[in-house]
């Protein structure tokens, strides 16, 4: 069943070019200029070549059954007629077989290189093919005499090429291009290009005047329009711009009117030949160029709205990364708030346990050891000396107890504010570690959260033991105070010095411990080497931070 509609098809295509060959035959040699047979109006030899290139070599059948018929027409014997009906169809079939297999050549006409490559192995090369054998079947057959072969076989091959020239692109774009689909402000300029070239065109190829004078230069006023249509309508504009001149100038030769009509029929029609064949040729190429400009345009456009496609979806990418970044940052600091929050509460328990339990045991022993040193005092026991100093370190251990106590849980805080809190701590570093330590506090500073107290209360506990511990100071001085609305906690030594690049690179538990509790406050930690020796370690946060100052100092930080 599949063959027979293939096989019917083929037949319909076949029958369909023959006459299609055919009757495009009969317009051409209505122009004949040597006998019944040589034209230099040949349109069957482009509709021949895009037959094959559209519809595949098989089709050449048809192209000859419609040359032989053509030529049989004219009154050619038949043997005449099939030895120029093979010559045609030959050129159609080795112009389709070099465009196809040699030039890799697309029906589109899009590129200059098909256009270039069509020029000469189409228009210029296969139709030497139809000439040769044409007009050496004419001579061998003794319809024109061997002196007039040269001038048979040029008319001949100028024919054919206008056939390839005019008729083939027009055709290959019929079949390739998509119809237009015009604007309306497209439709007007369209019909603007025809009016105006129907008025330039008849002006120049209607005018008596211009008849037998040679004025060819005159003819190259339609140049404009072939350039117009092409640069803005494409291989569309351009073929039928092509096509309309054409057809107008030969109806003006034949009248004997315009720039080609000459004394001889014959010659008119060679100018006509020459000219549309530029014309055609010039129409092709630009509109090829416009194409290769509109296609680069296109993938200029393609690759631009590609890579901001790919800036859009990296941008996203990368917000979406940033979001993921900020969210684990900020788990991370609550659960570096809430890691503080537990060590807090671990080391309050601590300190009570220690001075509510150990502490008061230990003060129990007290009494009994003082109780039991009285009586022994009393029996006038040599053991009372002893007794003493056992009450006495007794009371020594209450005492540690305490500071140790104090120093896990500064219960001043709670009971007598931040600032006494700080005076307790240089209390005990005076008492305990033996080095001077002096506070400083703005008195407009009120810290009122207790967050931010205990974290500023650590913060300057792990600097004095730090400094206490590595820079061998002899003094440290604790400030507080308020500059352009930050709280600044800093802590000073005259020691040894620190080097703050290091400080600031550092991956201690220390340093760890006081850049958390910065970040907590929303603040930052800074390191700086004194003018005269020693280290300064700070703390700045905004005052908004759970903090309160009675007036801001216009100070820098």
């Amino acid at each position: 069943m599949i063959t027979t509609e293939m096989d019917a098809g083929f037949f319909v295509r076949i029958t369909g070019v023959a006459l299609l060959y055919f009757a495009a035959a009969q317009v051409g040699l209505m122009f004949a200029v040597v006998g019944n047979t040589v034209t230099l109006v040949w349109p069957p030899s482009g509709i021949a070549l895009v037959a094959i290139l559209v519809f595949g070599y098989r089709i050449v059948f048809g192209i000859a059954l419609g040359a032989f018929l053509a030529n049989a027409w004219t009154g050619l014997p038949v043997l005449l007629a099939a030895s120029i009906a093979t010559g045609n169809a030959l050129a159609a079939l080795g112009g389709a077989f070099l465009l196809q297999r040699w030039a890799r050549f697309q029906n589109t006409l899009n590129r200059r290189h098909d256009v270039f490559v069509f020029i000469i192995l189409a228009a210029i090369g296969s139709t030497t093919i139809s000439a040769f054998v044409g007009a050496a079947t004419l001579s061998l057959g003794g319809i024109v005499i061997f002196g007039e072969y040269a001038s048979v076989w040029l008319k001949w091959w100028l024919g054919d090429m206008m056939g390839v020239l005019v008729i083939a692109p027009f055709l290959l774009v019929w079949f390739t291009h998509p119809r237009p689909d015009f604007s309306v402000p497209k439709t007007i300029e369209a019909v603007s290009l025809l009016v105006s070239l129907l008025l330039v065109s008849y002006m120049i190829f209607a005018t008596p005047e211009l008849a037998g004078h040679g004025y060819y230069p005159a003819a190259l006023s339609v140049f404009p329009f072939v350039i117009w249509g092409a640069l803005r309508f494409g291989h569309w504009g351009a073929t039928l711009v092509t096509g309309v001149v054409s057809v107008l100038a030969i109806w003006g030769t034949t009248q004997g009117a315009g720039p080609f009509a000459v004394g001889s029929s014959v010659d008119s029609l060679v100018g006509w030949c020459l000219f549309v064949n530029v014309l055609a040729v010039t129409g092709l190429l630009l509109a090829a160029a416009s194409a290769e400009q509109h296609r680069a345009q296109a993938e200029i456009k393609n690759a631009h709205d590609e890579l901001e496609q790919r800036v859009r979806e990296r941008t996203e990418e990368l917000a979406q990364t940033n979001a993921d970044l900020q969210l684990e940052m900020a788990e991370r600091e609550r659960l570096e708030a809430a890691l503080i929050q537990v060590s807090e509460a671990q080391q309050e328990s601590i300190g009570r346990e220690l001075h509510d339990g150990l502490g008061q045991h230990l003060t129990s022993i007290a009494f009994f050891g003082a109780a039991l040193q009285q009586q022994l005092h009393d029996r006038a026991q040599p053991e009372a000396d002893a007794a003493r100093r056992i009450v006495e370190l007794i009371n020594q251990s209450i005492d540690m107890t305490r500071r140790v106590a104090r120093g896990l849980y500064p219960a001043a805080l709670e009971s007598q504010g931040f600032s006494a809190a700080l005076e307790q701590l240089a209390d005990n570093t005076r008492a305990l570690k033996g080095v001077n330590c002096v506070l400083n506090t703005d008195p407009e500073v009120h810290v009122s959260d207790p967050l931010v107290a205990i974290n500023l209360y650590r913060v300057a506990q792990e600097a004095i033991n730090n400094a206490v511990k590595h820079s061998q100071a002899r003094h440290l001085r604790i400030d507080l105070t308020c500059i352009n609305g930050h709280h600044r906690l800093s802590v000073s030594d005259d020691g040894v010095g620190f080097d703050p690049e290091r400080i600031q690179q550092a991956q201690g538990l220390g340093v760890h411990s006081l850049r958390a509790r910065a970040s907590l406050l929303e603040g930052c930690l800074e390191v700086q080497r004194n003018t005269q020796g020693g280290t300064t370690v700070a703390v700045i946060y905004p005052v908004q931070r759970g903090s309160s100052v009675s007036t801001d100092k216009n100070e820098p930080i």
